[in-house]
């Protein structure tokens, strides 16, 4: 992440050395187009290189694998890491060839493992399984061209199959769609989603989405399209770390990587000093810079706080207060977002004095923090009205980072709670 925006790594077309030689003629290039399309919908982009590629994913929130002239195994390790961390991945024409081609080869390999990667790329060549060349009057069948009317001319109908991450995003049956390519997939691996075809039965889009992954290719070339659904997904997708659910009934998964910044609070009653996750961090600065400018000088009361922590707020809850009470107001520990670093608990000073929760003089405060923390990526997470569905009492005070200010947006416009919107994107239950 780059001051809240998340970076995309794309894999480049070579032009490599000709017959002459000439190391300047020995180029790695990169399309403009998907450079805009990537910082038009909030995403930061740096190229990657071939050689010792791996150096360089850490880097990386997400991945753009566009068209070209050759598959280049030096970057399957993208792929790799994308599935390894669930990294999201969009391919387009090549890509999708690119990515449909190492599953194929993954599939292949499985059969035979005591084969090298070039034998297996052999014998799908042999097979007719590696890339299947076009024929001349396909109407497929167009080089990649600046020209707009014979783009134009290449444009047909693809069918998009209802229950796959595609459809969810462009929300349609169909697509007229402008395709520039010479070869297709000739067939998708038993793990691979065909998501979209056309009329001649050519594979239009391809995924990938077992075990959180977020894979997804397209022949087409969205980037010459005047909508960018398929780049703000890859977008939103890159902040894999900080879109999850905790509540009640989803613990914090094990393993969960927390990179926790120092942050000292104004507050002096303030818990582990109001320490944030690293992700959210700039966006609680900028925020929180914000609402002082309007008058309103917030700090944080709580923010992370380790397990032993929670356990001790959860317990002295219970003592006190009861069982009940306690489920209601506090999480148990392991399932508190708190735990995350991603939720900040609010206060604020006024007249010399701070306040916090419910305290008289916060209306103001917490009308105008929640009318604008979606434009920094955060979130009402327990609004009044939703107890049910949150499990928590309305917590005007309790602000929980998800990252995109596009979904935070939406989730605020449309009065939706976290649950509400995992569950109509197809996450949850």
């Amino acid at each position: 992440m780059i001051k809240n925006k998340p970076v995309i790594g794309i894999i480049p077309t070579y032009n490599l050395t000709n017959e002459t030689k000439d190391p300047y003629q020995d180029r790695a290039s990169f399309v403009r187009m998907y450079e805009e399309k990537i910082v038009e919908c909030g995403g930061v982009p740096i190229g990657l290189l071939h050689q010792h590629v791996e150096d360089y994913l850490s880097l990386c929130d997400g991945y753009l694998w566009p068209g070209g002239s050759k598959i280049w195994p030096d970057f399957f390790p993208v792929l790799e890491d994308a599935l390894k961390n669930k990294k999201p991945i969009l391919g387009v024409c090549l890509g999708l060839q690119a990515i449909g081609t190492a599953f194929n080869l993954k599939e292949e390999r499985e059969k035979h493992p005591e084969k090298s990667l070039e034998e297996i790329k052999q014998i799908l060549k042999d097979t007719d399984h590696y890339l299947k060349q076009l024929e001349d009057d396909s109407f497929h069948n167009h080089c990649v061209t600046k020209d707009i009317e014979t783009q134009e001319t290449a444009r047909h109908l693809i069918k998009l199959n209802k229950d796959t991450l595609f459809y969810k995003i462009m929300k349609q049956d169909e697509l007229n769609v402008i395709s520039l390519h010479s070869f297709v997939l000739p067939y998708a691996a038993k793990d691979i989603t065909i998501a979209a075809t056309s009329e001649d039965g050519v594979i239009e889009a391809i995924e990938y989405t077992k075990k959180g992954a977020q894979i997804l290719g397209v022949q087409y070339h969205p980037e010459l399209e005047r909508t960018s659904e398929l780049f703000s997904w890859l977008i939103d997708a890159s902040y894999h770390h900080t879109m999850m659910l905790v509540n009640k009934q989803n613990p914090i998964p094990e393993n969960y990587p927390l990179k926790i910044m120092l942050y000292q609070s104004e507050y002096p009653e303030c818990q582990n000093d109001g320490n944030i996750r690293e992700e959210a961090m700039y966006s609680w600065l900028c925020l929180r810079d914000t609402m002082r400018e309007k008058g309103f000088y917030i700090d944080v009361e709580s923010a992370y706080r380790p397990n032993a922590l929670q356990r001790k707020i959860y317990e002295e809850n219970k003592e006190k207060y009861g069982e009940e009470h306690a489920n209601i107001f506090v999480a148990r520990p392991g399932y508190s977002e708190h735990e995350t670093g991603l939720a900040i608990d609010i206060c604020m000073k006024k007249d010399e004095k701070w306040i916090n929760e419910f305290d008289e003089g916060l209306d103001d405060c917490y009308h105008l923090l929640h009318k604008i923390c979606a434009d920094y990526g955060f979130i009402l997470r327990y609004p009044e009205g939703k107890e049910e569905i949150t499990g928590y009492h309305y917590e005007p005070w309790h602000l929980r980072y998800i990252g995109s200010p596009r979904v935070a947006k939406y989730i605020m416009e449309n009065h939706l709670t976290l649950e509400e919107y995992f569950k109509e994107n197809g996450t949850i239950e």
